[in-house]
């Protein structure tokens, strides 16, 4: 139960000022308004104090009036033209809950409830071009690292009456402010309060980013995939909204949840929409191409160097012999050296600073790989197939986890089993695929015929003439 403010001001700063305990950042000033004795609490480090004291307080100086206590909290409130929130706090819990997001408040002795000033200054991140989605026309814009701004850039692309925004708090010990978005045209009314019945249920000390929550939105169980997916464009989650799904960001994090997010639509970029209809087909192919290549490809490979060979080129059949009997290892080891050796140089390169990643990644890939083909430690052949597979799993970067774990499975099967386990592995790989709840809406669409505009745009770019009139938005 939330605890009301009390009229006397020293027991309301005693009990502010127990929750901050002997903080450094913390700030309060006894001061009087109209001759009543009045307070002014904030955080230093959140607040701007120039815009705090000529938008707010200068203005309270000029104020010349006989009231009492109560009818100077009415006057400032709402016969000034003083910018302090419509909605004055009177608990406790919301007097924190704007303390730690930058706000002022104004205690009046007599009264209990507080005035808000919105004079927030805290530092943070401004708006910059993407980094993990790029584009070639797209927008240059991303999400910041808060929520207000967030909210700013999805209003400034949907401007009808339709968005909306919700927010609440997450995390027992952070309180982090997370905000929905949906559009009512468009969205599921039953999903949407699954969502929130999800949200609310998280009971948890610390959320500090978005990906904490996926977890909670989620509910396949027993999958590689996921119907959540993350976007750090702005146009992307807007069109996102505008299909019926549901946005979720957390205040701190610039990336953002979709949900519902279906299998096809991991293979879809921005660019795709600004592009011409047969190169976009083109790409598309493509990228499902480079992820079944990234999966099955060093898998693929074990299975019929080692099992059947004579299903090879007898060329390639003498490469590849030549290859496996200059080195020590089986094939079916080499490929499993190779393959957490990338990831090993991939995840010292992420964690290095810029200045140094990059060229650390490059050389100790360079330099180990043609070393170890040299020693004969490795074949020329596994590397390059295992490279190959590695590069392609990067065209579709949101199923890179998902990649990785796959290709590990197919490559242990088919080195034991053969073909039987190369078979069981896309048995695998489809029951994963087929698992993922999306609820009312399947994250592979049905062979209908209802549905066979939706799965010919899984594959194909049609016109925008064409997508006009098939409709996608989640009804």
């Amino acid at each position: 139960m939330e605890k009301h403010l009390f009229k006397e001001l020293d027991k309301n700063l005693l009990c502010i000022k127990e929750f901050f305990g002997n903080s450094a950042d913390y700030f309060e000033k006894e001061i009087l308004i109209l001759g009543h004795k009045a307070a002014l609490v904030m955080c230093e480090d959140l607040t701007n104090i120039t815009n705090l004291w000529q938008v707010n307080l200068k203005p309270l100086n000029n104020l010349k009036s006989d009231f009492t206590a109560d009818e100077i909290f009415d006057y400032i409130s709402n016969r000034t033209t003083i910018p302090f929130n419509s909605q004055p706090a009177q608990t406790f819990e919301k007097v924190l809950f704007f303390l730690t997001a930058g706000f002022s408040i104004i205690l009046i002795d007599g009264v209990d409830k507080a005035l808000v000033a919105p004079a927030q200054g805290y530092p943070a991140r401004s708006v910059q071009a993407p980094e993990a989605e790029g584009s070639l026309r797209g927008t240059r814009e991303s999400f910041c690292d808060t929520g207000r701004k967030n909210m700013a850039l999805i209003r400034r692309r949907i401007r009808s009456k339709g968005l909306v925004i919700e927010t609440m708090q997450v995390g027992s010990v952070t309180k982090t402010e997370i905000s929905i978005y949906y559009h009512t045209d468009f969205y599921n009314p039953k999903m949407l309060e699954k969502v929130k019945e999800r949200l609310n249920g998280i009971d948890i000390p610390i959320v500090t980013e978005s990906g904490f929550l996926a977890p909670f939105i989620d509910t396949t169980k027993g999958s590689l995939f996921s119907a959540v997916s993350y976007t750090e464009k702005p146009d992307v989650l807007s069109a996102k909204i505008c299909e019926g799904k549901i946005g979720i960001i957390a205040d701190g994090c610039p990336f953002a949840l979709i949900y519902p997010f279906t299998f096809a639509e991991h293979f879809y970029t921005s660019d795709d929409y600004s592009q011409r209809p047969y190169f976009v087909s083109f790409t598309k192919l493509m990228r499902y191409f480079a992820f079944a290549v990234s999966v099955m490809l060093p898998g693929f490979y074990i299975c019929l160097a080692d099992f059947a060979p004579e299903n090879l080129p007898q060329k390639l059949v003498f490469f590849i012999f030549s290859s496996k009997n200059s080195t020590p290892l089986p094939l079916f080891m080499e490929a499993v050296l190779i393959i957490i050796t990338l990831e090993i140089i991939k995840e010292a390169g992420l964690r290095l600073p810029k200045a140094i990643g990059h060229t650390v990644s490059f050389v100790a890939a360079l330099i180990i790989g043609d070393s170890a083909v040299n020693a004969g430690l490795i074949g020329s052949a596994i590397l390059i197939i295992c490279a190959v597979s590695t590069i392609m799993s990067f065209v579709v970067p949101s199923f890179y986890e998902a990649v990785i774990a796959l290709r590990i499975i197919f490559l242990v099967a088919s080195g034991l089993w053969g073909a039987v386990g190369f078979a069981f592995s896309f048995v695998f790989l489809a029951l994963n695929i087929a698992a993922v709840n999306t609820g009312k809406n399947s994250f592979i669409p049905g062979f209908t015929a209802e549905n066979m505009g939706k799965l010919t745009d899984i594959f194909l770019k049609s016109s925008w003439r064409t997508l006009n009139k098939n409709d996608k938005r989640i009804q």
